[in-house]
């Protein structure tokens, strides 16, 4: 996990390495902290932004129009645990779990956090989030494109399903 590592100099997108695919995208997301790693003042308070999915991690960024010394928080799949996401009757349905510090990801220790989505979606961003998390563990994430030889032709796997290629249809991108 990183802090303020992952955002645009104008705070409006996510910025990913090559052959990372933005899965998804929630607006109006609320993050906080319930367990905060001692001796930071990036973890206080409740901070609103958008989220994104990618195929290895999540990111949140702080609104552009907020003022807080956290402008994006990094969690990579690998580093979460214990994640749940818990639908109460009066408040924002939210994912809530633990991730660890990366090195040199600008603090340490662990924390628990907080997602709130005042604007729904709660339940198929986690679902999605699951399904990422394992297609990245068994070394095909979600968004890539893969592409082997079998009979009668070339089949792709993306991360919306596959699709069959042949010589009359040959795949992108391949000679």
């Amino acid at each position: 996990m990183a802090v303020n590592q992952s955002h645009t100099e104008n705070r409006r997108g996510v910025v990913i390495p090559f052959g990372e695919s933005v899965l998804t995208q929630c607006q109006d997301v609320e993050l906080s902290f319930l367990q905060q790693p001692e001796g930071s003042s990036y973890f206080s308070g409740t901070k609103k932004g958008t989220l994104f999915l990618t195929s290895y991690r999540v990111i949140f960024v702080t609104s552009h129009t907020v003022s807080d010394p956290m402008f994006s928080f990094m969690m990579p799949f690998d580093l979460m645990s214990n994640c749940t996401i818990e639908q109460p009757v009066f408040t924002p349905n939210f994912i809530k779990g633990i991730i660890q510090a990366a090195p040199n990801g600008g603090w340490e220790g662990q924390a628990t956090f907080k997602l709130a989505f005042r604007k729904g979606g709660a339940i198929e961003f986690a679902q999605l989030m699951m399904k990422a998390a394992s297609a990245a563990a068994r070394g095909v994430p979600l968004g890539s494109v893969n592409c082997w030889f079998s009979t009668p032709g070339l089949y792709v796997v993306t991360g919306q399903g596959g699709m069959m290629y042949t010589q009359q249809m040959p795949c992108p991108g391949l000679p």
